[in-house]
This record gives structure tokens, C-alpha cells and sequence, in this order.
């Protein structure tokens, strides 16, 4: 996964069971607000991409979002590592 800035948090976007039709659109409305799409899921209802931290606020209040969550990474020791 490629670092970002310090500037922008990598989030998931879940998009409301009845935006799931309309999610390209959606995703359209979260790249105006301020939002850089990098996968649209309509599958599973998800959005994934960067934002900065003070737009998330308003990327939750856009209509037929059901929630913003800061994507969380972990990273694994390198497989010579004493610790596994």
C-alpha cells in the first residue's frame, strides 16, 4: 500500500442500502466534497479512498451515505524477524 501524506486519511465510505443503485453518482458527490475515489464496489456498498481529516465530517453528511470510517492498516514483521 502506498504511503499518503500526512494530510490524507484513507477511509471506507458504506453507502446506504437505497443509494446502491446510484453509488457511481455517489461517488461523483464525494469527489465534490472533497473525497479522491479510488474504488467504487457497488457489490458490497463501498467507497474506498483519501480525504482530508477535517472533510470526513461533512463526507458523512452527503445523502446516501451511511457511514465514513478511517481505514485502519497493520503491518506484519518481515518473515526473518525473531518476533512472529
Amino acid at each position: 500500500m502506498k504511503a499518503l501524506p500526512k494530510k490524507l486519511q484513507s477511509i471506507i465510505v458504506t453507502v446506504a442500502d437505497e443509494a446502491l443503485k446510484d453509488i457511481n453518482e455517489l461517488a461523483d458527490k464525494l469527489a465534490a466534497k472533497g473525497m479522491k475515489v479510488d474504488r467504487v464496489l457497488p457489490i458490497t456498498g463501498v467507497i474506498s479512498g483519501s480525504a482530508p481529516s477535517q472533510k470526513l465530517s461533512s463526507l458523512k453528511k452527503v445523502a446516501g451515505v451511511s457511514s465514513v470510517e478511517k481505514e485502519l492498516s497493520a503491518e506484519l514483521p518481515p518473515s526473518d524477524s525473531p518476533v512472529q
